[in-house]
């Protein structure tokens, strides 16, 4: 089952705030879709998450269109991470970035944020 991606890439030519972006892969539409935010990236893949177990729980047809986010390339000077999770009832987290671009799964949701943050350098708002 193709499973929604929260990226984080710091980019070295922009100044802060501009940075730091953030993209949701999306597989229903197959693009990365950017958001504001590290939270509204979450609820985003949340959200992408469900509409995919939905669809797979329904039987529909478009089940076989998704896309998982394709290999990661290394194609700028970025520093990258993602944080990938299940459509699954059971939502399984797992993590890649530029130095491991392999997906290795976390522990949790929480600790699946920590890595990629950790990995770009970024320290979430405590808002």
């Amino acid at each position: 089952m193709s499973r929604p991606t929260l990226k984080i890439a710091r980019h070295d030519a922009r100044p802060p705030p501009d940075d730091i972006a953030f993209e949701v892969w999306n597989p229903i539409t197959v693009t990365y879709e950017p958001v504001r935010s590290l939270d509204a990236g979450l609820h985003r893949m949340g959200d992408i998450a469900e509409q995919v177990r939905v669809m797979w729980v329904q039987r529909d047809r478009a089940v076989a269109s998704l896309k998982d986010a394709s290999d990661a390339a290394d194609d700028d000077d970025s520093e990258w991470a993602e944080l990938r999770v299940s459509a699954q009832a059971n939502r399984v987290y797992e993590t890649r970035n530029f130095d491991q671009t392999e997906w290795k799964k976390a522990v949790s949701r929480n600790a699946g944020v920590a890595t990629i943050c950790n990995e770009v350098g970024y320290t979430p708002s405590s808002d």
